[in-house]
Protein backbone atom coordinates (compact mmCIF):
# COMPACT_ATOMS: atom_id res chain seq x y z
CA UNK A 1 0.00 0.00 0.00
CA UNK A 2 2.87 2.23 0.62
CA UNK A 3 5.70 1.14 -1.79
CA UNK A 4 7.35 3.74 -3.48
CA UNK A 5 9.52 3.54 -6.76
CA UNK A 6 13.56 3.92 -6.23
CA UNK A 7 13.03 6.80 -9.45
CA UNK A 8 9.97 8.13 -7.42
CA UNK A 9 12.23 8.68 -4.24
CA UNK A 10 14.86 9.96 -6.19
CA UNK A 11 12.98 12.80 -7.77
CA UNK A 12 10.79 13.95 -4.98
CA UNK A 13 11.59 15.35 -1.65
CA UNK A 14 8.54 16.63 -0.50
CA UNK A 15 7.76 13.99 2.16
CA UNK A 16 11.03 14.91 3.65
CA UNK A 17 10.17 18.16 4.23
CA UNK A 18 6.65 17.90 5.20
CA UNK A 19 6.58 14.00 6.11
CA UNK A 20 2.95 13.01 7.30
CA UNK A 21 4.22 10.27 9.77
CA UNK A 22 7.59 10.55 11.69
CA UNK A 23 9.45 7.25 13.73
CA UNK A 24 12.43 8.72 16.08
CA UNK A 25 14.53 5.98 16.24
CA UNK A 26 16.26 5.82 20.01
CA UNK A 27 13.71 7.70 21.54
CA UNK A 28 14.64 9.17 24.64
CA UNK A 29 12.19 9.86 27.71
CA UNK A 30 14.57 12.75 28.50
CA UNK A 31 13.82 15.63 26.34
CA UNK A 32 17.08 17.48 27.00
CA UNK A 33 18.77 14.55 25.13
CA UNK A 34 19.14 13.76 21.17
CA UNK A 35 16.80 11.29 21.24
CA UNK A 36 14.20 13.45 23.24
CA UNK A 37 14.75 17.00 21.52
CA UNK A 38 12.95 16.10 18.13
CA UNK A 39 10.20 15.34 20.30
CA UNK A 40 9.64 17.79 22.41
CA UNK A 41 10.39 20.25 19.09
CA UNK A 42 8.04 18.70 17.37
CA UNK A 43 5.24 19.36 20.31
CA UNK A 44 6.28 22.39 20.72
CA UNK A 45 5.96 24.07 17.47
CA UNK A 46 2.63 22.23 16.80
CA UNK A 47 3.81 19.36 14.00
CA UNK A 48 0.53 18.22 12.04
CA UNK A 49 1.49 15.00 11.48
CA UNK A 50 2.03 11.78 13.58
CA UNK A 51 5.08 11.23 16.09
CA UNK A 52 6.15 7.85 17.00
CA UNK A 53 8.90 7.06 19.57
CA UNK A 54 10.80 3.68 19.11
CA UNK A 55 13.32 2.56 21.37
CA UNK A 56 12.61 -1.29 23.68
CA UNK A 57 13.40 0.57 26.94
CA UNK A 58 9.89 2.79 26.88
CA UNK A 59 6.36 1.63 26.64
CA UNK A 60 5.93 5.81 26.60
CA UNK A 61 7.45 8.79 26.24
CA UNK A 62 6.12 12.12 26.88
CA UNK A 63 2.38 10.91 26.76
CA UNK A 64 3.07 9.28 22.84
CA UNK A 65 2.91 5.57 22.90
CA UNK A 66 6.46 4.01 22.58
CA UNK A 67 7.45 1.03 19.85
CA UNK A 68 9.95 -1.76 20.80
CA UNK A 69 11.04 -1.63 16.85
CA UNK A 70 9.95 0.21 13.65
CA UNK A 71 8.75 -2.53 12.40
CA UNK A 72 6.26 -2.93 15.54
CA UNK A 73 4.19 0.33 14.37
CA UNK A 74 0.66 -0.40 12.88
CA UNK A 75 1.18 2.37 10.38
CA UNK A 76 3.21 3.79 7.24
CA UNK A 77 6.24 6.08 7.77
CA UNK A 78 7.21 9.35 5.59
CA UNK A 79 10.37 9.66 7.39
CA UNK A 80 12.56 7.86 10.39
CA UNK A 81 14.75 10.10 12.51
CA UNK A 82 18.09 7.86 13.98
CA UNK A 83 20.37 9.30 16.93
CA UNK A 84 21.42 6.29 18.24
CA UNK A 85 25.07 4.75 18.06
CA UNK A 86 26.80 4.18 15.36
CA UNK A 87 27.38 0.41 16.07
CA UNK A 88 23.29 -0.15 15.85
CA UNK A 89 22.62 1.90 12.72
CA UNK A 90 23.00 -0.80 10.28
CA UNK A 91 20.18 -2.67 11.71
CA UNK A 92 17.99 0.20 11.86
CA UNK A 93 18.40 1.00 8.24
CA UNK A 94 17.52 -2.85 7.41
CA UNK A 95 14.03 -1.99 9.70
CA UNK A 96 13.69 1.28 7.50
CA UNK A 97 13.98 -0.86 4.44
CA UNK A 98 11.51 -3.37 6.03
CA UNK A 99 9.10 -1.14 6.88
CA UNK A 100 9.38 0.71 3.69
CA UNK A 101 10.38 4.11 4.75
CA UNK A 102 10.93 6.28 1.93
CA UNK A 103 13.40 8.86 4.02
CA UNK A 104 16.03 9.13 6.44
CA UNK A 105 17.67 11.43 8.37
CA UNK A 106 20.70 10.16 9.87
CA UNK A 107 21.68 12.49 13.47
CA UNK A 108 24.61 9.77 14.21
CA UNK A 109 28.45 10.71 13.58
CA UNK A 110 31.82 9.10 13.34
CA UNK A 111 32.29 8.33 9.19
CA UNK A 112 33.79 10.23 7.06
CA UNK A 113 35.16 12.90 9.36
CA UNK A 114 36.91 10.24 11.70
CA UNK A 115 39.22 9.02 8.72
CA UNK A 116 39.28 6.28 6.38
CA UNK A 117 37.77 3.68 8.92
CA UNK A 118 35.28 5.97 8.75
CA UNK A 119 35.16 6.52 4.93
CA UNK A 120 35.03 3.07 3.97
CA UNK A 121 31.78 2.60 6.75
CA UNK A 122 29.49 5.71 5.42
CA UNK A 123 30.23 4.26 1.92
CA UNK A 124 28.79 0.82 2.67
CA UNK A 125 26.08 2.68 4.24
CA UNK A 126 25.42 4.89 0.77
CA UNK A 127 25.62 1.00 -1.22
CA UNK A 128 22.45 -0.25 1.35
CA UNK A 129 20.42 2.63 1.31
CA UNK A 130 21.00 2.94 -2.61
CA UNK A 131 20.25 -0.46 -3.29
CA UNK A 132 17.12 -0.57 -1.20
CA UNK A 133 15.65 3.16 -2.71
CA UNK A 134 16.03 4.70 1.22
CA UNK A 135 17.02 8.13 0.79
CA UNK A 136 19.00 9.70 3.82
CA UNK A 137 20.27 13.22 5.04
CA UNK A 138 23.07 12.75 6.80
CA UNK A 139 25.35 11.00 8.47
CA UNK A 140 26.43 14.11 10.99
CA UNK A 141 24.16 16.40 10.64
CA UNK A 142 21.35 18.18 12.96
CA UNK A 143 18.32 17.74 10.64
CA UNK A 144 15.77 19.87 8.97
CA UNK A 145 13.13 22.19 9.73
CA UNK A 146 9.82 23.21 7.73
CA UNK A 147 8.86 26.44 8.69
CA UNK A 148 5.87 26.96 6.98
CA UNK A 149 4.41 23.52 7.95
CA UNK A 150 5.79 23.32 11.47
CA UNK A 151 7.99 20.17 10.60
CA UNK A 152 11.04 20.39 13.12
CA UNK A 153 12.77 17.19 12.53
CA UNK A 154 16.17 18.23 14.39
CA UNK A 155 17.93 18.71 18.02
CA UNK A 156 19.56 22.24 16.91
CA UNK A 157 19.36 24.27 20.08
CA UNK A 158 17.85 27.49 17.87
CA UNK A 159 14.48 25.67 18.14
CA UNK A 160 14.24 26.45 22.10
CA UNK A 161 12.05 29.25 20.92
CA UNK A 162 8.41 30.18 21.29
CA UNK A 163 7.00 29.61 17.88
CA UNK A 164 8.96 29.31 14.31
CA UNK A 165 9.38 32.39 11.96
CA UNK A 166 8.36 31.46 8.16
CA UNK A 167 9.87 33.53 6.13
CA UNK A 168 11.53 33.31 2.13
CA UNK A 169 15.23 31.80 2.38
CA UNK A 170 16.08 28.43 1.88
CA UNK A 171 19.52 27.68 4.18
CA UNK A 172 21.22 24.66 3.12
CA UNK A 173 24.16 23.77 5.79
CA UNK A 174 26.90 21.32 5.95
CA UNK A 175 28.31 22.83 9.48
CA UNK A 176 25.55 22.02 11.61
CA UNK A 177 27.16 24.66 14.30
CA UNK A 178 27.52 27.06 11.90
CA UNK A 179 23.98 26.05 10.47
CA UNK A 180 22.63 26.49 14.24
CA UNK A 181 24.36 30.18 14.69
CA UNK A 182 22.86 31.69 11.48
CA UNK A 183 19.31 30.04 12.79
CA UNK A 184 19.77 32.16 16.16
CA UNK A 185 20.89 35.08 14.33
CA UNK A 186 18.11 35.61 11.88
CA UNK A 187 15.37 35.09 14.64
CA UNK A 188 17.23 38.05 16.84
CA UNK A 189 16.67 40.17 13.76
CA UNK A 190 13.35 38.61 12.65
CA UNK A 191 14.71 37.41 9.32
CA UNK A 192 12.53 34.44 8.58
CA UNK A 193 13.88 31.43 7.03
CA UNK A 194 11.59 28.50 4.46
CA UNK A 195 13.90 25.39 5.50
CA UNK A 196 16.84 25.05 7.22
CA UNK A 197 18.65 22.25 5.83
CA UNK A 198 21.55 20.55 7.46
CA UNK A 199 23.06 18.27 5.15
CA UNK A 200 26.25 16.90 6.81
CA UNK A 201 28.47 14.52 5.43
CA UNK A 202 26.06 14.23 2.26
CA UNK A 203 26.12 10.19 2.12
CA UNK A 204 23.65 10.43 -0.20
CA UNK A 205 21.35 13.53 -0.57
CA UNK A 206 23.37 16.39 -0.62
CA UNK A 207 23.47 20.33 -1.51
CA UNK A 208 22.76 19.82 -5.12
CA UNK A 209 19.34 17.84 -4.30
CA UNK A 210 18.39 20.29 -1.83
CA UNK A 211 19.22 23.06 -4.02
CA UNK A 212 16.82 21.75 -6.47
CA UNK A 213 14.01 21.33 -4.37
CA UNK A 214 14.16 25.14 -2.93
CA UNK A 215 14.25 26.13 -6.88
CA UNK A 216 11.02 24.77 -6.74
CA UNK A 217 9.68 25.71 -3.74
CA UNK A 218 7.32 28.77 -4.26
CA UNK A 219 7.57 29.78 -0.88
CA UNK A 220 11.39 30.50 -1.07
CA UNK A 221 12.66 33.35 -2.92
CA UNK A 222 16.20 33.38 -2.16
CA UNK A 223 18.62 31.01 -1.09
CA UNK A 224 21.75 30.97 1.35
CA UNK A 225 24.40 28.10 1.28
CA UNK A 226 26.99 27.70 3.95
CA UNK A 227 29.53 25.16 1.64
CA UNK A 228 32.29 22.98 2.71
CA UNK A 229 32.82 21.19 -0.46
CA UNK A 230 31.13 19.61 -3.52
CA UNK A 231 30.04 16.08 -4.08
CA UNK A 232 29.32 17.03 -7.43
CA UNK A 233 30.49 19.81 -8.83
CA UNK A 234 28.78 19.67 -12.14
CA UNK A 235 25.50 18.51 -10.85
CA UNK A 236 25.89 21.68 -9.22
CA UNK A 237 26.68 23.85 -12.30
CA UNK A 238 23.81 22.74 -13.62
CA UNK A 239 21.33 23.03 -10.89
CA UNK A 240 22.75 26.68 -10.19
CA UNK A 241 22.00 27.58 -14.17
CA UNK A 242 18.76 26.77 -13.30
CA UNK A 243 18.05 28.79 -10.76
CA UNK A 244 19.77 31.85 -12.51
CA UNK A 245 17.45 31.05 -15.28
CA UNK A 246 14.48 31.49 -13.08
CA UNK A 247 15.75 34.41 -11.49
CA UNK A 248 16.45 32.81 -7.90
CA UNK A 249 19.06 34.51 -6.08
CA UNK A 250 22.35 32.09 -4.49
CA UNK A 251 24.28 33.45 -1.25
CA UNK A 252 27.58 30.94 -1.11
CA UNK A 253 29.51 31.51 1.58
CA UNK A 254 32.48 29.28 0.87
CA UNK A 255 34.61 27.92 4.05
CA UNK A 256 38.20 26.36 3.59
CA UNK A 257 39.88 28.24 1.91
CA UNK A 258 42.99 28.42 3.27
CA UNK A 259 45.12 25.07 3.66
CA UNK A 260 44.24 25.42 7.34
CA UNK A 261 40.53 25.62 6.73
CA UNK A 262 40.66 22.74 4.33
CA UNK A 263 42.07 20.28 6.65
CA UNK A 264 39.50 21.53 9.72
CA UNK A 265 36.66 21.30 7.18
CA UNK A 266 37.70 17.33 6.75
CA UNK A 267 37.87 16.72 10.26
CA UNK A 268 34.63 17.90 10.15
CA UNK A 269 32.36 16.15 7.97
CA UNK A 270 34.92 14.50 5.82
CA UNK A 271 34.94 17.44 2.96
CA UNK A 272 37.61 16.79 0.27
CA UNK A 273 37.71 21.01 -0.60
CA UNK A 274 39.42 21.52 -4.28
CA UNK A 275 41.12 24.71 -4.92
CA UNK A 276 39.48 28.23 -4.03
CA UNK A 277 39.72 29.32 -7.59
CA UNK A 278 37.81 26.69 -8.88
CA UNK A 279 34.82 27.79 -6.26
CA UNK A 280 35.37 31.10 -7.43
CA UNK A 281 35.07 30.53 -11.28
CA UNK A 282 32.65 28.53 -10.74
CA UNK A 283 30.48 31.02 -8.44
CA UNK A 284 31.58 33.84 -11.09
CA UNK A 285 30.22 31.84 -14.05
CA UNK A 286 27.01 30.77 -12.21
CA UNK A 287 25.83 34.37 -11.46
CA UNK A 288 26.39 33.07 -7.61
CA UNK A 289 26.92 36.15 -5.11
CA UNK A 290 30.27 34.97 -2.76
CA UNK A 291 30.03 36.48 0.73
CA UNK A 292 32.89 35.92 3.53
CA UNK A 293 31.04 36.47 6.49
CA UNK A 294 27.86 35.11 8.67
CA UNK A 295 26.03 37.82 9.10
CA UNK A 296 26.77 38.63 5.58
CA UNK A 297 25.48 35.70 4.09
CA UNK A 298 21.69 36.13 5.66
CA UNK A 299 21.91 39.94 5.30
CA UNK A 300 22.10 39.54 1.51
CA UNK A 301 20.28 36.61 1.11
CA UNK A 302 17.53 38.48 3.01
CA UNK A 303 17.76 41.64 0.78
CA UNK A 304 17.46 39.53 -2.14
CA UNK A 305 14.11 38.10 -0.63
CA UNK A 306 12.90 41.20 0.20
CA UNK A 307 12.96 42.38 -3.19
CA UNK A 308 13.15 41.74 -7.02
CA UNK A 309 16.99 42.99 -7.91
CA UNK A 310 16.86 46.32 -10.09
CA UNK A 311 17.49 46.72 -13.69
CA UNK A 312 19.90 49.76 -12.75
CA UNK A 313 22.81 50.50 -10.46
CA UNK A 314 21.46 54.15 -10.32
CA UNK A 315 21.47 54.87 -6.11
CA UNK A 316 20.05 57.66 -4.15
CA UNK A 317 21.00 58.06 -0.55
CA UNK A 318 19.54 59.92 2.04
CA UNK A 319 20.95 60.39 5.06
CA UNK A 320 20.99 62.17 8.58
CA UNK A 321 24.57 63.24 8.66
CA UNK A 322 26.73 65.00 5.96
CA UNK A 323 29.65 62.85 6.86
CA UNK A 324 28.19 59.49 7.10
CA UNK A 325 26.49 60.30 3.72
CA UNK A 326 30.02 61.26 2.47
CA UNK A 327 31.42 57.95 3.56
CA UNK A 328 28.54 55.79 2.12
CA UNK A 329 29.42 57.85 -1.09
CA UNK A 330 32.93 56.40 -1.40
CA UNK A 331 31.96 53.12 -0.48
CA UNK A 332 29.12 53.04 -3.63
CA UNK A 333 31.80 54.01 -6.21
CA UNK A 334 33.99 51.03 -4.82
CA UNK A 335 31.25 49.13 -6.00
CA UNK A 336 30.74 50.94 -9.47
CA UNK A 337 27.13 52.50 -8.47
CA UNK A 338 26.06 55.28 -9.65
CA UNK A 339 24.62 58.40 -7.35
CA UNK A 340 22.78 60.35 -10.34
CA UNK A 341 21.42 64.28 -9.33
CA UNK A 342 17.37 64.41 -8.44
CA UNK A 343 15.54 65.35 -10.98
CA UNK A 344 13.75 68.84 -10.98
CA UNK A 345 11.00 67.36 -10.12
CA UNK A 346 11.88 66.08 -6.86
CA UNK A 347 13.77 69.57 -6.33
CA UNK A 348 10.48 70.60 -6.83
CA UNK A 349 8.42 68.84 -4.65
CA UNK A 350 10.84 69.23 -1.68
CA UNK A 351 11.68 72.92 -1.85
CA UNK A 352 9.90 73.96 1.26
CA UNK A 353 11.26 71.96 3.71
CA UNK A 354 15.09 72.04 2.69
CA UNK A 355 17.75 72.04 5.58
CA UNK A 356 19.01 75.91 5.95
CA UNK A 357 22.18 73.62 6.26
CA UNK A 358 22.15 71.70 2.99
CA UNK A 359 20.81 71.68 -0.25
CA UNK A 360 18.74 69.36 -2.08
CA UNK A 361 21.23 66.68 -3.69
CA UNK A 362 22.59 62.66 -3.81
CA UNK A 363 23.74 62.39 -0.95
CA UNK A 364 20.83 64.10 0.44
CA UNK A 365 21.82 65.27 3.95
CA UNK A 366 18.26 65.87 5.27
CA UNK A 367 20.34 66.71 8.64
CA UNK A 368 18.43 65.67 12.28
CA UNK A 369 16.81 68.62 12.15
CA UNK A 370 13.45 66.62 10.99
CA UNK A 371 14.00 63.49 13.24
CA UNK A 372 10.71 65.24 15.45
CA UNK A 373 8.68 64.89 12.00
CA UNK A 374 7.99 61.65 10.73
CA UNK A 375 5.95 62.53 8.61
CA UNK A 376 9.04 64.60 6.69
CA UNK A 377 11.27 62.06 6.67
CA UNK A 378 8.41 60.19 4.82
CA UNK A 379 8.37 62.73 2.45
CA UNK A 380 11.41 62.68 1.25
CA UNK A 381 11.74 58.75 1.26
CA UNK A 382 8.77 58.70 -1.24
CA UNK A 383 9.65 61.21 -3.31
CA UNK A 384 13.29 60.19 -3.95
CA UNK A 385 11.97 56.58 -4.16
CA UNK A 386 9.43 58.13 -6.91
CA UNK A 387 11.88 59.75 -8.97
CA UNK A 388 12.90 58.28 -12.10
CA UNK A 389 16.52 59.06 -11.89
CA UNK A 390 17.10 56.15 -9.25
CA UNK A 391 16.59 52.48 -8.95
CA UNK A 392 17.26 51.81 -5.30
CA UNK A 393 16.88 54.05 -2.00
CA UNK A 394 19.32 53.68 0.72
CA UNK A 395 18.43 55.55 3.85
CA UNK A 396 21.10 55.92 6.84
CA UNK A 397 20.37 56.89 10.24
CA UNK A 398 22.40 58.38 12.61
CA UNK A 399 20.31 59.20 15.53
CA UNK A 400 20.15 56.91 18.48
CA UNK A 401 17.34 58.23 21.10
CA UNK A 402 15.08 55.55 21.62
CA UNK A 403 11.71 57.45 21.36
CA UNK A 404 12.61 59.53 18.46
CA UNK A 405 13.64 56.75 16.60
CA UNK A 406 10.53 54.55 17.20
CA UNK A 407 8.29 57.21 15.81
CA UNK A 408 10.28 57.15 12.60
CA UNK A 409 10.32 53.92 12.26
CA UNK A 410 6.84 53.15 12.63
CA UNK A 411 6.07 55.76 10.00
CA UNK A 412 8.52 54.19 7.24
CA UNK A 413 7.10 50.96 9.03
CA UNK A 414 4.02 52.04 7.38
CA UNK A 415 4.57 53.47 4.08
CA UNK A 416 7.36 50.89 2.89
CA UNK A 417 4.10 48.84 1.07
CA UNK A 418 3.59 51.70 -0.98
CA UNK A 419 7.39 52.20 -2.34
CA UNK A 420 8.02 52.05 -5.65
CA UNK A 421 11.63 50.88 -5.63
CA UNK A 422 13.57 48.92 -2.73
CA UNK A 423 14.04 51.01 0.47
CA UNK A 424 17.23 49.73 2.54
CA UNK A 425 18.37 50.60 5.91
CA UNK A 426 21.83 51.52 7.09
CA UNK A 427 21.61 52.16 10.99
CA UNK A 428 25.00 52.17 12.66
CA UNK A 429 24.00 53.24 16.01
CA UNK A 430 24.44 51.41 19.41
CA UNK A 431 21.26 49.12 21.15
CA UNK A 432 19.87 53.05 22.09
CA UNK A 433 17.69 52.52 19.15
CA UNK A 434 16.84 49.16 19.41
CA UNK A 435 13.16 49.67 19.63
CA UNK A 436 13.73 51.33 16.01
CA UNK A 437 15.63 48.01 14.76
CA UNK A 438 12.90 46.23 15.47
CA UNK A 439 10.13 47.87 14.29
CA UNK A 440 11.86 48.23 10.70
CA UNK A 441 12.99 44.37 10.40
CA UNK A 442 9.08 43.31 11.81
CA UNK A 443 8.05 45.39 8.81
CA UNK A 444 10.08 43.67 6.42
CA UNK A 445 12.53 46.36 5.98
CA UNK A 446 16.46 45.35 5.25
CA UNK A 447 18.27 46.74 7.73
CA UNK A 448 22.41 46.72 7.99
CA UNK A 449 24.57 48.25 11.50
CA UNK A 450 27.62 48.52 9.10
CA UNK A 451 28.01 50.45 6.25
CA UNK A 452 30.82 48.61 4.09
CA UNK A 453 28.54 45.39 4.67
CA UNK A 454 25.70 47.40 3.25
CA UNK A 455 26.91 48.80 0.24
CA UNK A 456 28.68 45.46 -0.25
CA UNK A 457 25.70 43.91 0.02
CA UNK A 458 23.74 46.31 -2.37
CA UNK A 459 26.88 45.76 -4.70
CA UNK A 460 25.87 42.08 -4.82
CA UNK A 461 21.85 43.00 -5.09
CA UNK A 462 22.58 45.27 -7.93
CA UNK A 463 24.49 43.54 -9.90
CA UNK A 464 22.67 40.26 -9.86
CA UNK A 465 19.69 42.33 -11.55
CA UNK A 466 21.75 44.53 -13.88
CA UNK A 467 23.24 41.53 -15.20
CA UNK A 468 20.30 39.58 -15.74
CA UNK A 469 18.64 42.32 -17.40
CA UNK A 470 21.33 42.53 -19.76
CA UNK A 471 20.33 42.01 -23.67
CA UNK A 472 20.94 38.77 -24.61
CA UNK A 473 23.24 38.48 -28.13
Amino acid sequence: MFERKKEENAKNLTLLFNPRSIAIVGASDDLTRIGGLPIKFLRQHKYPGKIFPVNPKYREIAALRCYPTLKDIPEPLDLALIGIPRALVFQALRDCAEKKVPFVILFSAGYAEMGEGGRKEQEELRRFVRSVGIRMVGPNCIGIVNTHDRVATSFTSGLEIDSLLPGAIGLITQSGGVGNCILTRTYDRSIGLSYFISSGNELDLEISDFLEFLLEDEKTKSIALLLEDLKDPHKFSQVAARAWQAGKPIVALKVGRSEKGRQAAASHTGAMSGSDSLYEALFRQRGISRVFDVDELFEVAHLFASYAPPAGNRLAILTTSGGSGALLADLASDHHLSMPVPSPRTLEQLHDVVPAVAPIANPMDITTQFMNDPEVIARYITTFAEDENFDILLMNFTVSTSDRTLKVADKIAAIHPTLPKPLIFCWPVGNMARTGFAGLEKAGIPLFFHPARCLSALGHFIRYGVHRNKPRR
